[in-house]
């Protein structure tokens, strides 16, 4: 038995009616070609669905349970009609994308906002954490896409990678700190500080190592690392620890005063290239279909990239 969606939207359309006519007109047929549906629908079924007489139509018992499920049928097909439409047109979906905390809070608050306004149905997930275990998550297909620094994702065929931009760290440390009202520091004047940051690539830690002051492995001795932005501020507030960050993480805080930024000499002269220069960019795998709403946020995070990220260092 194969029923057809528009055999039983005539059935719902006579019980409805209840008067062949009427239903035909509704269904925009003649009155034999419906007559003949709903007979075709009763040889398929093997049972009458409806007794007819000069001046009634009337389901019978087995005519009605079958509408019952039709109408359920067709209410379900409606539904899914328009959650395909709505999948389609990027207003229906389901979202999960990571960043690290540098380019989360860079990029994601204003692409998933202008997201929320065109596309309210839409449900979204961000997931913040390093390189290494957002790329896991992609491919273990819990991402769809994520952000992260360029020399933390390794080269692969099956990752497709669109660079965003530059970020500049610098550091920062709180108020009351001894260096926060010095001038003319220099990367040297660094080496008694303890250091905390998100997790840092192997290689910048190497180069600020030789900068500042290594530890046994040649690296930049780092007191504590964290992903989470807002508990490194609040251990800045509480101490005289250094946070190696970029100004857009600290923005409230350098507005409040709470917090300062380091003047040094060595990472901000003119021209010269700053080893807390980071690239960031785009991931995703390369064979995976990404969905409608997941392609226009993408969009979106470039968009925001182009506003408030440098241009790419080579």
């Amino acid at each position: 038995m194969s029923l057809k969606l528009r055999q039983l939207s005539h059935l719902v359309l006579l019980a409805d009616e209840l008067h062949f006519a009427r239903a035909a007109e509704r269904a925009f047929l003649s009155q034999s070609a419906f007559s003949r549906s709903i007979g075709a629908l009763e040889e398929e079924t093997g049972m009458r669905l409806f007794d007819r007489g000069p001046h009634f139509v009337s389901p019978t018992p087995a005519g009605q349970h079958v509408i019952d499920r039709a109408r359920r049928l067709l209410s379900s097909s409606h539904d899914l009609s328009r959650e395909i439409a709505m999948l389609r047109s990027g207003d229906l979906g389901n979202i999960a994308v990571g960043a690290g905390p540098f380019s989360g809070i860079a990029l994601m608050p204003s692409a998933l906002a202008e997201l929320r306004r065109r596309h309210p149905r839409v449900q979204a997930k961000l997931v913040i954490s390093d390189a290494w275990s957002l790329l896991q998550q992609l491919r273990d297909e819990k991402l769809d896409f994520f952000l992260a620094e360029m020399q933390g994702i390794p080269a692969n065929e099956l990752l497709a990678v669109k660079p965003l931009g530059r970020l500049t760290g610098a550091f920062f440390c709180r108020a009351a700190h001894p260096l926060a009202n010095q001038s003319g520091l220099r990367l040297a004047d660094l080496a008694g500080a303890s250091f905390v940051a998100v997790h840092m690539p192997t290689e910048l830690r190497r180069v600020l190592g030789k900068l500042i002051a290594a530890d046994e492995h040649g690296e930049l001795p780092i007191a504590v690392e964290c992903e989470s932005l807002a508990i490194l501020r609040e251990f800045v507030l509480a101490s005289d620890v250094v946070l190696v960050a970029t100004e857009r993480a600290m923005q409230m805080e350098l507005a409040a005063g709470t917090i300062r930024k380091l003047q040094v000499l060595d990472i901000e002269a003119p021209g010269e290239p700053t080893p807390l220069a980071t690239n960031f960019g785009m991931v995703s795998l390369r064979d995976r279909t990404p969905t409608t709403a997941s392609n226009i946020l993408m969009g979106l995070v470039q968009a925001e990239a182009a506003k408030v990220l440098a241009p790419a260092s080579n």
